[in-house]
């Protein structure tokens, strides 16, 4: 791969920890860094073809196909579809499987890069590809746990007698059947100081001398 940066301007390329690449404006990477070469660099979707593996969208592509992923699909048919996309930035997110069908996701953002003395007939853009494997996993735990809280609202139509409540098919449920059926609460019981005085009194003494 051809490289188009300074000296100074390589170091600091290939040091950062990101993976780096530089495209042009026929999405054909010139560039990489070491990062990317040993990271996504490593993960090419199949071993028919080098250019392929040079051609993002193509890697996008086939990236997504492999995992099966929409999101990464629709990711490369947008930048396809937008022609030059250099004259702004862009930022998506995108999954791809490594070698030993390991899911990863990466923040990707794309860059236009303005030249002082341009390349003829030639558009450059650094993308950066940041690694939030981490990040998409809490956040699918979050969701998981926020789809199984459950909330009570509105008014429950109680028996004022028995205390049964009333459901949205009108049957009457104990409180405990109803709570079990319409949140994640689970019930284990006891009894309460006024019941055992109530139903036990020879045991309330015992309550009195704790009291």
């Amino acid at each position: 791969m051809r490289h188009v940066t300074s000296d100074l301007e390589s170091l600091t390329f290939q040091s950062i920890r990101h993976q780096l690449i530089i495209v042009d404006h026929h999405w054909v990477i010139h560039s990489c860094n070491r990062a990317w070469q040993q990271g996504l660099g490593q993960f090419p979707p199949s071993s028919d073809a080098n250019n392929n593996h040079r051609h993002y969208l193509h890697l996008l592509e086939a990236w997504a196909l492999r995992g099966r992923n929409a999101a990464t699909a629709l990711v490369a048919q947008n930048l396809k579809e937008s022609g030059t996309p250099f004259n702004r930035n862009h930022t998506y997110d995108i999954c791809v499987y490594t070698i030993y069908n390991e899911e990863r996701w990466f923040r990707t953002e794309l860059t236009p890069l303005v030249h002082t003395e341009p390349l003829p007939d030639t558009h450059l853009a650094l993308i950066a590809h940041v690694d939030i494997t981490e990040q998409k996993k809490t956040e699918r735990q979050l969701k998981k746990a926020l789809s199984e809280v459950r909330t009570l609202r509105g008014l429950l139509p109680i028996c004022a007698v028995c205390k049964q409540i009333k459901d949205e098919e009108e049957h009457w449920n104990s409180v405990e059947s109803y709570l079990e059926k319409h949140t994640h609460a689970e019930f284990t019981h006891d009894i309460c100081p006024e019941c055992i005085r109530r139903l036990y009194p020879k045991y309330s003494n015992i309550l009195d001398k704790r009291s």
